[in-house]
């Protein structure tokens, strides 16, 4: 009973941790958040359309539904606490309920992350650091900051991927239909625990199915509240062929542009390398302490096709975090432990003084 106890405090104090790290990281972005220019985030615009009720938007954004909702409910909470002449200071009471959302998925992220990467026998600290890798990025600074919805995608790739880790077959099932509402391109994923032996792969084709079913459900429950504006393009098999119809002007504008390399760059900066990095050490066998699963290997080429379908490469690239923070972690900690085998620590080298002058 008391071990239990002192994990909980212990998670407690790390989602603490991780919620003023986010705080700090998030909160100027929000402020500085303009719905008259929003710079490349112009969906902004139509998931506060749909927090208001309204679903007369394009076919790509209109059935993401559950933060525009939710949004809706803690604005209705919250403006009635907020002093009139603070809104502004807020950014607007419909800015700031966004906020509100996208702050605590992504800190639940941070923790599921944490938690993530300690069954994978990162330390603590190191499993920290990679918390902050990913809260630190840009692009999920954006998705926290700004109005938009990336915030519970992100969330759900951690969640399943944990799940896939734990083998917890139960909980993946009875979330799946629930993530699968998070945005398109969650979907993906989550075939990803077919791929773990351990998993009970016809719970998961059960979930799967009623996952589908309530996936179109909603498609066409949205669509009849706005009858008079679907697209022609409104089903989802041809969004994703009008998507791939640019996928080859999709990745000459990822990998051979300035601004395609600024997208690559703004999500893990410097720690591509230090992932690159650790890669080579597991390729090279002088890491054989942290194992990455052979499932997590599968978010490569779905992370990869994201890009050629979008050209918004840094919101996609993103979606590799469970599997590019490990390596970037196999790196640095190779870098600092090999760097405290040659070179001991001062208080070691004067207890050794100190044993050598008697």
């Amino acid at each position: 009973m008391q071990t239990k106890h002192q994990n909980f405090l212990k998670i407690s104090l790390i989602f603490i941790i991780i919620l003023g790290f986010n705080y700090g990281v998030s909160f100027q972005q929000f402020l500085h958040y303009d719905w008259n220019n929003p710079r490349g985030l112009s969906d902004s615009t139509s998931y506060l359309a749909m927090s208001n009720g309204d679903y007369t938007i394009s076919s790509g954004h209109r059935y993401r539904v559950i933060i525009p909702f939710l949004a809706n409910i803690v604005r209705n909470l919250v403006q009635p606490l907020i002093p009139s002449e603070q809104l502004h200071w807020f950014g607007g009471v419909d800015a700031f309920s966004f906020y509100i959302i996208n702050y605590f998925f992504s800190s639940l992220t941070g923790l599921f992350l944490y938690l993530f990467l300690v069954r994978l026998k990162f330390e603590p600290q190191l499993s920290l650091l990679g918390v902050f890798i990913f809260l630190g990025s840009r692009i999920t600074i954006l998705a926290t900051g700004a109005p938009i919805v990336d915030s519970l995608y992100f969330l759900s790739i951690i969640i399943i991927v944990y799940f896939c880790l734990t083998q917890n077959t139960t909980t993946l099932a009875i979330l799946i239909p629930i993530l699968i509402l998070s945005k398109e391109t969650i979907i993906p994923f989550l075939f990803l625990p077919f791929l773990v032996k351990q998993i009970n792969r016809k719970l998961i084709g059960v979930s799967l199915m009623v996952s589908f079913a309530v996936f179109f459900w909603v498609r066409d429950t949205i669509s009849s509240l706005s009858p008079n504006s679907i697209e022609k393009n409104d089903p989802i098999f041809y969004v994703v062929v009008n998507h791939l119809k640019s996928g080859f002007e999709n990745i000459i504008q990822t990998y051979f542009s300035m601004e395609g390399w600024h997208g690559i760059f703004s999500t893990f900066s410097i720690f591509w390398i230090a992932a690159a990095f650790g890669v080579w050490l597991s390729f090279k066998k002088l890491n054989t302490f942290y194992q990455i699963p052979n499932f997590l290997f599968f978010i490569i080429p779905i992370t990869f096709g994201f890009t050629v379908l979008s050209s918004n490469v840094g919101r996609m690239l993103l979606s590799s975090f469970p599997i590019v923070i490990p390596y970037a972690l196999i790196g640095i900690n190779y870098l600092f432990s090999k760097k405290y085998s040659d070179h001991p620590p001062l208080k070691d080298i004067r207890t050794l003084d100190a044993h050598e002058n008697k």
